[in-house]
């Protein structure tokens, strides 16, 4: 279906929205500072990461056309295949629940603190559930435009926050040593699991993926790194009280009669969150019928199933705060990167082996 198509520009905007949202809304590790100067470098290790954790994929949309609709008429008799299909759309179910309940807590403890919010949030997956019917040409192609809106207000903040700077604020590289700062490295690299959505959609995405992979790798670290320039910049130690960072740092701009631009950026925010929302449920949706033929004849029911699922285990999480702090844990954070990402490929690449092996022998 033409929806359904997306060129690889369109498609990184989308991606590049998504794990700003994540940025965004980063909460570090309290254990390590987020004031430091190596905090810029960071996003470097981001890159890093993102281009060695992508080659496996690039090995096996090559070699084995993962996904395509061909392997899937190969495969879909294969339990394995199908049994991946589903881990797939459940580490994602997982990650906007993450998604759903960080923004849940940024909402009441930064926006509205006296306000309950739980409303707010069911309509917003509501009407991500009804974008998740765009497909991802559509969504891919708004994303475009969003973009486009980020850039503009994001750099207009930074100007008006640039006056805000103060250099002393930047203490020396590596000043606590090299163990924190790896540690946060890590953890800040993770951010970005929609990274292992790649093979997912790659047959719906037309022209060089993996050129324009390298690209958004490199121009995702060298934004973010700017966007901690500012905070490092404007808040120092500050930085290191507050929940979220970012919103802090933004919370300082003004412009002329604009005493504040943080309700600006905040729509920017929310906006950032509806398209990665909206991809999770959309890439849930595709994967579980990969392994379900009928959901394809009711793609629109199974998305509201979804969206209400996450909705009610949202309200379940976020009305007490051992769970909340379970989903929004650092362990939960690593295991819906890794599993996508590093867990499943591998995975992958042995069953298509295998699976070739197998017809090689039968045909001789």
């Amino acid at each position: 279906m033409l929806k359904d198509r997306a060129t690889p520009s369109q498609f990184f905007s989308l991606l590049y929205l998504s794990v700003l949202s994540s940025i965004f809304m980063y909460i570090a590790d309290r254990r390590v500072s987020v004031a430091q100067t190596d905090s810029l470098l960071r996003p470097l290790v981001f890159a890093v990461i993102s281009i060695v954790a992508f080659l496996p994929m690039c090995y096996l949309m090559n070699k084995y056309k993962v996904f395509s609709q061909e392997q899937r008429n190969e495969l879909s008799k294969s339990k394995m295949f199908k049994i991946i299909s589903v881990l797939y759309g459940v580490v994602y179910f997982f990650d906007a629940l993450i998604t759903a309940a960080r923004f849940d807590l940024f909402a009441s403890s930064e926006l509205f603190p006296d306000k309950d919010m739980t409303f707010f949030l069911v309509g917003l997956i509501i009407v991500c559930c009804f974008l998740s019917h765009l497909g991802l040409g559509g969504l891919s192609r708004a994303s475009t435009v969003f973009l486009m809106i980020v850039v503009l207000a994001t750099g207009f903040a930074a100007l008006t926050l640039f006056q805000e700077v103060d250099f002393l604020n930047f203490t020396p590289v590596f000043e606590n040593g090299v163990t924190d700062f790896a540690k946060d490295s890590l953890y800040f690299s993770i951010q970005a699991s929609e990274i292992g959505t790649i093979p997912l959609v790659v047959s719906n995405i037309k022209g060089n993926v993996k050129k324009n992979y390298f690209l958004w790798s490199i121009l995702s670290a060298v934004s973010f790194s700017v966007i901690l320039f500012f905070v490092v910049g404007t808040l120092g130690e500050f930085a290191d009280t507050q929940l979220f960072p970012t919103y802090a740092a933004i919370s300082l701009a003004e412009f002329g009669l604009f005493e504040r631009l943080d309700a600006l950026e905040t729509a920017i925010w929310i906006l950032c969150i509806v398209v990665k929302l909206t991809f999770f449920i959309y890439i849930i949706v595709r994967t579980f019928s990969f392994s379900f033929k009928k959901i394809n004849k009711h793609r629109k029911l199974f998305s509201a199933f979804i969206g209400v699922a996450i909705a009610s285990i949202l309200v379940f999480v976020s009305s007490n705060i051992v769970r909340f702090s379970f989903v929004s844990s650092a362990a939960v954070a690593i295991g819906v990167y890794v599993v996508p990402v590093i867990i499943l490929p591998a995975i992958l690449i042995g069953v298509n082996f295998i699976y070739d092996r197998r017809k090689n022998y039968e045909k001789n």
